[in-house]
């Protein structure tokens, strides 16, 4: 599930089969790419599809685990829909489907933790958001977000007083701490650019 190439696919349909988005841009098989420069249009199905597929990874995982206990079976959901969740960001990251050349998981880690954390992941949506707007740089905030990702869930899981949290488990903590760093390690071609100032940013205004 994590393997299906969305940018990779509707940026064919749109402009036809020998067309390949990771040609064009930053060259990331992505949201922010297709969206820089296909438009919105072909973007939107590409947010809907990452998020579905992030989403529905160790969703499926976990009606799987509750159908097995409500047969007598052993209770897995306590790693289970983890290992679904990371295996859907490697998916999305190095897909089967086109070469191992995919994105960098940001939609796909916010699609997993909506389902495993789902107070956490919107925490860290929001922090995207602010990170964005104030910057004008998508990478910026992705990497704020994954920042704020793995120090959301080590406050969840130490119970440390703030307004809403989601109770993590250590595993749950683990596997937030790992994909954070998975996504900043993927964002390490943006983090030079940022370094050298020639990011690709929205707008006149970006912030050096």
């Amino acid at each position: 599930m994590g393997s299906i190439p969305s940018a990779i696919w509707i940026a064919k349909i749109a402009k036809g089969k020998d067309y390949d988005i990771r040609n064009y841009g930053s060259k990331n098989a992505g949201l922010t790419n297709t969206f820089r420069v296909l438009g919105w249009k072909p973007a939107l199905p590409v947010v809907f599809m990452d998020l579905l597929k992030g989403f529905f990874g160790p969703f499926i995982a976990l009606q799987m685990c509750a159908a097995q206990v409500a047969v007598g079976g052993a209770d897995y959901s306590g790693w289970v829909p983890l290992v679904a969740g990371i295996l859907v960001i490697l998916g999305h990251s190095f897909t089967c489907f086109a070469g191992f050349r995919g994105g960098k998981g940001v939609l796909a880690a916010l699609g997993v933790f909506l389902c495993l954390c789902p107070v956490t992941a919107l925490s860290s949506f929001a922090i995207w958001i602010v990170l964005t707007v104030a910057t004008k740089y998508v990478s910026v905030g992705s990497i704020g977000a994954c920042l704020a990702l793995g120090a959301f869930s080590v406050m969840g899981y130490l119970g440390l007083p703030y307004p809403v949290y989601d109770k993590m488990t250590l595993p749950l903590m683990i596997t937030c701490l790992l994909v954070a760093v998975f996504v900043i390690v993927k964002h390490k071609s943006n983090i030079k650019r940022l370094m050298n100032g020639t990011e690709n940013g929205f707008g006149s205004k970006r912030k050096k």
